[in-house]
């Protein structure tokens, strides 16, 4: 009897820990969404990045104040964006653009924020 009211207890903490793991992960993905900046930049670099099946644009720029950025430019659902191959072409090495961008940069899984409007600077 007690052994059995051990395992139960083990995996309802255990079953507990997933679903806030899994509410955790999803809270921060939606946040992402609605995490909206602005930068004004000049494109340094760009280049298109295969994993496997999937692929995405990668835009390297430099601020004003020199702080290098890195920046996703993949379609967006939420944002109503279809068109990141006509950006990706659209934008020049050298120029500067005013980038509207959401989400999050996160290093350790490779995740950038992902450009949803580009304004071309004068």
């Amino acid at each position: 009897m007690r052994r059995n009211k051990f395992r139960f207890n083990l995996m309802a903490t255990v079953i507990c820990i997933f679903i806030i793991a899994v509410i955790a992960c999803l809270g921060f993905c939606v946040t992402g969404i609605f995490n909206i900046d602005t930068y004004v930049v000049t494109v340094t670099d760009k280049e298109r990045v295969n994993n496997g099946d999937s692929s995405k644009y990668l835009v390297y720029a430099d601020t004003e104040d020199g702080e290098s950025l890195v920046f996703e430019n993949t379609d967006s659902l939420f944002h109503g964006k279809f068109n990141s191959s006509n950006v990706q072409g659209k934008l020049k090495e050298g120029e500067t653009y005013e980038l509207t961008v959401c989400g999050y940069r996160i290093p350790f899984l490779s995740s950038y924020q992902n450009i949803i409007n580009v304004e071309e600077v004068e």
